[in-house]
């Protein structure tokens, strides 16, 4: 029992005095069920909706400004391309729909909110139709009154005996005309057309251009921290500092030896995506592969910063939750746009959230490199910065021996 209580009283020790671990411990499960707090609690995302042809059109009441944008054609299109609105509805005859269609969520939320006014135009026609039918009931029954006057008189003419008077009686008699029948309820169609993806767009579809980015990201932290962790705790980095190498040549050399490897996994991985699991793409695998070689660097130059703050492969582990799973969360794969202001503001400082937005315009929207270079530059951005402060810190890294 001693020997246990002394095992323990050690294990307690160490974990005290790592200050990482005892952190990591408290800190991150409280960060990450934040997120997933903010994340999973946050109000439902309303869809941005329009309509267009509304002037002239009977059905405009049922599609209240409040849900809905008055837009020209011309804006509505524009709109739509720039990902400003989710879907608007054509109010000429027969009614179209025209849908973003890159992201089946929203397309759901976008057709809920029009399928409602579509059944309010529904009662709309059904209460014409009945006041119609109404109307001709009336008039049935005007008709009725009046020929039965008719008959009355023609009746007391006869019975007078007077063969002017019935003539006179058919001059005067008002005439009846037959009541049209009601149209039946007009039945509104819609004609949905989308203007990226199809309705088969599945939800793996939606999430695949950001799982790419996350799956990239996590498998070459992993393993390009180790590695040159390796490197520290063998002393060959060691030695290489005490070369007359200089930083910036250690840094670029691990960058392109390790980079070498890093672009045959991004290679396969992507390539295994795409042409295996079949996901939905119409880009060029060209832009595919572009995009995710510049997140792997990303990816690669983080990981060697943060492997200068770990003594050994489990404290290089213990960064997953600080460092990936927030980017997960962030990236886009879930709806972020009802967040608040200072939570998406940290999305935007990590780059999986921008190969999530440049990989969905290469796989689901077809746009080729004007639509993702500003995100393609900003994750050379985050390499130039990683790499520069490795440079920076390296020979401040403290020695890790065995």
């Amino acid at each position: 029992m001693r020997n246990l209580f002394a095992m323990a009283r050690r294990i307690i020790r160490q974990i005290v005095n790592d200050k990482r671990t005892l952190a990591l411990l408290i800190i991150a499960p409280l960060l990450i069920l934040t997120l997933v707090w903010y994340i999973f609690g946050a109000k439902t995302s309303e869809p941005n909706l329009a309509i267009i042809h509304y002037e002239s059109s009977d059905y405009l009441s049922a599609f209240k400004s409040s849900d809905y944008d008055r837009m020209s054609p011309l804006q509505a299109r524009q709109a739509l391309a720039d990902k400003k609105i989710d879907a608007y509805v054509d109010l000429e005859k027969p009614v179209k729909v025209h849908l973003e269609g890159s992201d089946p969520s929203r397309n759901g939320l976008a057709m809920n909110t029009i399928q409602k006014s579509m059944q309010k135009i529904q009662q709309m026609t059904i209460k014409r139709m009945k006041n119609e039918l109404t109307g001709v009931i009336k008039a049935q029954q005007k008709g009725i009154q009046a020929q039965q006057q008719t008959l009355r008189q023609m009746s007391e003419a006869m019975q007078r005996y007077a063969p002017g008077a019935l003539a006179a009686i058919m001059q005067t008699a008002p005439k009846t005309e037959q009541p049209k029948a009601p149209q039946a309820a007009e039945k509104v169609a819609l004609d949905i057309s989308y203007l990226h993806g199809n309705g088969d767009l599945n939800t793996f579809d939606a999430f695949g251009p950001a799982m790419v980015g996350i799956f990239v990201f996590l498998f070459i932290f992993m393993i390009g921290g180790v590695s040159f962790l390796r490197e520290r705790t063998t002393g060959t980095l060691d030695r290489l500092m005490a070369s007359p190498i200089k930083n910036y040549q250690i840094i670029w050399g691990y960058m392109l030896g390790f980079g070498t490897f890093v672009i045959i996994q991004s290679f396969v991985l992507t390539c295994y995506i795409i042409y295996v699991l079949n996901i939905y793409t119409i880009g060029h695998l060209l832009d595919v592969l572009i995009i995710v070689f510049i997140l792997s660097f990303s990816a690669l130059s983080l990981s060697i910063l943060l492997s200068t703050l770990a003594s050994n492969e489990l404290q290089m582990f213990q960064f997953i939750p600080i460092v990936i799973v927030p980017q997960v969360f962030l990236s886009g794969l879930f709806p972020i746009d009802t967040l608040p202001g200072w939570v998406q503001a940290i999305g935007k400082l990590m780059p999986i959230h921008y190969s999530t937005e440049a990989l969905r315009d290469i796989m689901i929207r077809g746009i080729g490199f004007s639509g993702w270079w500003f995100d393609g530059l900003i994750l050379i951005l985050f390499s130039i910065i990683f790499i520069v402060i490795n440079v920076l810190v390296i020979r401040r890294a403290r020695p890790v021996t065995d």
